[in-house]
């Protein structure tokens, strides 16, 4: 396939799923173990209080999302804290903060996603056809490196050339720097690059709008700017999509 030299995927919704109300679930981990870790550290807040703390903390990470720009696992901790007491990030122990950064960043571990159907046998095939291949993932509040331990878990990270996710390099999709972050990572053109996801506007958009050509998974959406090179309705269909991308 001389016009092909890497791909790319999504990982969320593409290759893995969360479980049934794993979002509420994950939620009640965090602040259950965050609530111990405030009262053992001298420093106890109401659970109403953390509550609101953490929805705010929400609010504001969907207005830097909204930017298609991300911030880190520890400035998230830091606005959820100083929600809680202005001031309250900077006046408690070092020891303290490690302790509730680690509980906020892995509690998903407790509860994680699931690895869809067909994900392995479709990464594998690719990997026959090409490669290189990449992973391009914006995160929430569990970052890359928390998420990179769930796909050793799963038995899939090492099937990844590079793994590139938002809270690490501060750009989300759309945005064309996180695509061409990856796209560095690889050392690969981004016109002889696949980018394929389930997201019109994040996946397809942002890696149209990079110079990459797409191929959506799933349902089809028109209210994209810009049309997919190809579209899948499940997996099992990607590397012939992309051989066929390949052979135009």
């Amino acid at each position: 396939m001389p016009r092909i030299d890497a791909v790319t995927f999504d990982l969320w919704d593409t290759l893995i799923q969360e479980m049934p109300g794993g979002s509420a679930v994950v939620a009640e981990l965090r602040l259950d173990e965050i609530e111990k870790l405030l009262m053992e550290y001298g420093t106890a807040r109401p659970r109403e209080d953390l509550e609101r703390a953490y929805v705010r903390t929400g609010e504001f990470l969907e207005s830097v999302w909204a930017r298609a720009e991300d911030v880190s696992v520890g400035e998230q901790v830091e606005f959820f804290l100083d929600s809680l007491e202005s001031g309250l990030a900077s006046n408690i122990s070092p020891a303290a903060m490690t302790q509730i950064t680690r509980t906020y960043s892995e509690s998903m571990l407790k509860h994680g996603p699931v690895l869809l159907a067909g994900a392995v046998p479709a990464l594998s095939a690719v990997r026959k056809l090409c490669p290189l291949t990449g992973l391009i993932s914006n995160t929430g509040k569990t970052p890359g490196s928390v998420l990179r331990v769930l796909l050793r878990r799963m038995g899939v990270i090492d099937l990844f050339e590079a793994t590139v996710f938002s809270d690490e390099v501060r750009s989300r999709k759309p945005d064309r720097r996180i695509f061409h972050h990856a796209l560095r990572e690889l050392e690969v053109e981004a016109e002889r690059t696949v980018h394929i996801g389930d997201n019109p506007w994040a996946d397809i958009d942002g890696a149209k709008a990079t110079g990459m050509m797409a191929i959506q998974v799933g349902t089809v959406c028109a209210c994209s700017e810009h049309r997919a090179d190809a579209y899948v309705t499940s997996l099992d269909e990607v590397a012939h999509a992309v051989l066929e991308l390949g052979n135009r």
